[in-house]
């Protein structure tokens, strides 16, 4: 998940005071939720909307939402100033454009233009591999500027924070950004640069920038760089980032056109949806007219036409790929607490599922034992993995987000990251999570259960266990000692039934609780459902 964050107080000084309740009541509509915390105010967004990625952007939806303006259509201006692409420098980082912003003082909006710079970096650039952004302040450029491949060991700049003042190669070694990111050059003695017509380095995509052209709050004229690996992408970042700066009111000027004006006809794109696919997905009769207002509430231009509807999609809404994704908007704006319920019509009588019977039993076992169910996604973040060795294998090669980039081969890593989350809450906290995991080349279902306090002790998850065996007449079955990762070694054990391991219970290591930012005793179980059931049946 995605989460902006910023103080109340600040909010209300550049939004106006009723700002906080605008979003409050939009959560519901687009779906997003909300959390405050003394001060501090917290929008947690899914990844595939970064059109909402900041406040300024959210506040602009909000205002078409309510019929405050309307959407228009990105308007790139030709400019004068050459944004000079070198053919050699493709080998190392093929795409790139240019464009100027100019406009009032960034001034409060200074932060928030970081922020969302490094969240496009992240989602869509895939940590800059795919796609970095250039901020540059254009009151002192000197053009053309020119994007070419220059010696590594020759060229010498001095960085943003003016923290060094060396040669490529010794920054790509030596600064934070220069380690971080100097895999991405595919070569050791060419670099990606560009430079002013004075010839001073105004960045090395995708590492650094130099420090004679630094963004600050006063800054009233942009130039912004994009340089990639991925064209969609980089088209993708260049439309987010022209709609952030057109809401702050800044007029946009090309800088090379001919590569921009490919991208143009993203802008507006038509996607017809008929009346009867509406219908059918909503469970209601519409009207035509009232769906084409709907859609102008959620930030489209669209026009009623015989049959349907012709919907013209902002070129930042990267989210929208067909038909079926605008029709999602019109039933958030239509509201989905008015949509009338209905019966479906089917010959068969509902019954729950076999494979379900087990899960339930587990579900009311839990509850009775005083344990809150949680549900977490099988799609996970692999910085929950940092202290396991993944034996799952479902890898995500082109995740929209970080937080979903590998499927799932146990709970309680999962169940860790939660309580992480919620370590500001009153304790004892008691969970349990019932879901599915891939490991190997298998799905199973599992159950993991967890107990946090200042007394939590293998014990309680023994009487948990104890209870959850009875109930499913597997009480003959033994805790064979044995380590296992994570936990504390002498206070953790395998769990046995009829001669099969199906599963492990213990208490979590203390470096284990202090990789996930937690300070009490933990206790936990996970047991594999699947191999339980063919057991008891």
């Amino acid at each position: 998940m995605v989460v902006i964050k910023e103080t109340v107080p600040t909010l209300r000084k550049i939004y106006g005071n009723s700002f906080i309740n605008e979003v409050e009541n939009m959560a519901d509509v687009i779906g997003f939720s909300i959390e405050k915390e003394n001060d501090e105010f917290r929008v947690e967004f899914n990844p595939d909307r970064p059109d909402l990625f900041s406040f300024s952007l959210l506040k602009r939806t909000i205002d078409i939402y309510h019929g405050k303006g309307k959407w228009q259509p990105i308007r790139i201006e030709k400019g004068t100033a050459d944004f000079i692409i070198n053919s050699k420098v493709r080998a190392l980082r093929p795409y790139a454009i240019g464009f100027h912003c100019k406009g009032p003082r960034i001034g409060d909006h200074f932060r928030e233009l970081i922020d969302y710079q490094e969240k496009l970096h992240l989602s869509i650039g895939k940590d800059r591999s795919k796609v970095s952004i250039g901020l540059h302040d254009a009151k002192n450029l000197k053009f053309p500027l020119n994007y070419f491949s220059g010696n590594s060991g020759k060229t010498k700049f001095t960085t943003y924070d003016n923290t060094l003042t060396a040669s490529a190669s010794d920054i790509l070694k030596k600064h934070p950004k220069g380690v971080e990111y100097a895999h991405l050059i595919p070569s050791k003695d060419l670099v990606p640069l560009i430079e002013d017509s004075e010839h001073r380095v105004l960045s090395m995509p995708p590492v650094v920038n130099g420090s004679a052209t630094v963004v600050s709050e006063d800054t009233t004229a942009f130039f912004i760089d994009i340089t990639g690996t991925d064209l969609k992408a980089l088209k993708e970042v260049f439309f987010l980032l022209s709609y952030y700066f057109n809401c702050l009111d800044y007029a946009i000027t090309e800088s090379n056109l001919e590569d921009i004006r490919k991208f143009m006809n993203v802008d507006g794109r038509a996607i017809s949806v008929s009346l009867n696919e509406i219908e059918r997905i909503l469970g209601q009769e519409m009207d035509v007219e009232e769906c084409a207002t709907l859609l102008q509430k959620m930030g489209y231009s669209s026009k009623a036409e015989k049959g349907g509807i012709v919907s013209m999609v902002p070129g930042n809404r990267i989210d929208v790929m067909g038909p079926v994704d605008v029709i999602e908007d019109i039933a958030k704006a239509f509201g989905y607490g008015n949509l009338k319920p209905r019966m479906p019509d089917l010959d068969i009588i509902g019954a729950e599922a076999v494979g379900n019977q087990l899960a339930s039993n587990i579900r009311n076992i839990m509850t009775g034992l005083g344990y809150q169910e949680i549900m977490s996604y099988v799609v996970t973040a692999q910085e929950n993995y940092r202290i396991a060795d993944y034996k799952g294998a479902v890898h995500i090669r082109n995740p929209k987000s970080l937080d979903f980039s590998m499927v799932r081969d146990r709970l309680y890593l999962g169940v860790l990251d939660f309580l992480k989350l919620n370590k500001r809450r009153n304790l004892p906290q008691a969970v349990f999570e019932l879901g599915e995991v891939i490991l190997g080349s298998e799905q199973q279902t599992n159950l993991c259960v967890a107990r946090i306090s200042s007394k939590s002790a293998f014990s309680d998850m023994k009487q948990v266990l104890d209870a959850i065996m009875t109930r499913m007449s597997l009480a003959e079955y033994e805790i064979r000692a044995e380590d296992h990762e994570n936990f504390i070694s002498g206070r953790t054990g395998k769990i046995m039934a009829k001669g099969e391991c199906i599963g492990y219970i213990g208490e979590v290591h203390p470096d284990t609780l202090d990789q996930f930012d937690l300070k009490n005793p933990l206790a936990m179980l996970e047991m594999n459902l699947s191999a339980v059931s063919g057991l008891v049946s």
